[in-house]
């Protein structure tokens, strides 16, 4: 896992070229928590173990988050999510590839609001977003990034049985929550 992770930072700043290398930050336990709710039953699960890069210097990121890490309260919740909705085993993993679309302001302390324009695929399926987030900056350094943004289903062929289409809502809201620290060049 770390040699992938290593990999993604050196892939970035070699396209980037010498003037932006800079400092890359991340996390190999990320949270990731997405919500269902519709009128007859709620579905959450989460998962602490997305792995996340991020250059300030080109404003890239990355994430790799494994599917079938994601934890329901109740085991056939769980089950179906893995079978028979995200066929975790034929698509292991959902990832993220981003850039800021303006560079982030790290001389001053606090939360910074910024848009990422994304390439997210799931379920094999890949899409383009404009999520807003959040990047905490302390001492001048990227330590937290955050953001909510809603995933349609339909949008990465993640198909629900007409049995339970009312059980399951057509767009689910996700939430992530990055702790970031700086990474060994």
């Amino acid at each position: 896992m770390k040699t992938l992770y290593c990999l993604c930072a050196c892939l970035w700043a070699m396209a980037a070229g010498p003037a932006a290398w800079g400092q890359i930050f991340g996390t190999q336990q990320g949270k990731v928590h997405f919500y269902s709710k519709t009128p007859l039953e709620d579905i959450e699960a989460v998962t602490q173990k997305a792995q996340v890069a991020f250059a300030p210097a080109t404003g890239q990121v990355s994430a790799r988050i494994p599917m079938g890490s994601f934890e329901f309260e109740r085991s056939l919740m769980q089950r179906h999510y893995n079978e028979n909705y995200l066929e975790t085993g034929k698509y292991p993993y959902g990832t993220l590839e981003a850039k800021l679309t303006e560079a982030l302001d790290t001389k001053t302390d606090g939360i910074k609001p910024v848009q990422l324009a994304c390439k997210l695929t799931l379920h094999g399926v890949t899409k383009d977003y404009t999520i807003p987030a959040q990047i905490e900056v302390r001492g001048g350094q990227p330590v937290r990034a955050t953001a909510k943004f809603p995933v349609r289903l339909v949008d990465h062929n993640i198909e629900v049985p007409k049995i339970v289409i009312q059980n399951i809502a057509e767009v689910i809201d996700v939430d992530v929550n990055f702790p970031l620290e700086p990474r060994k060049k």
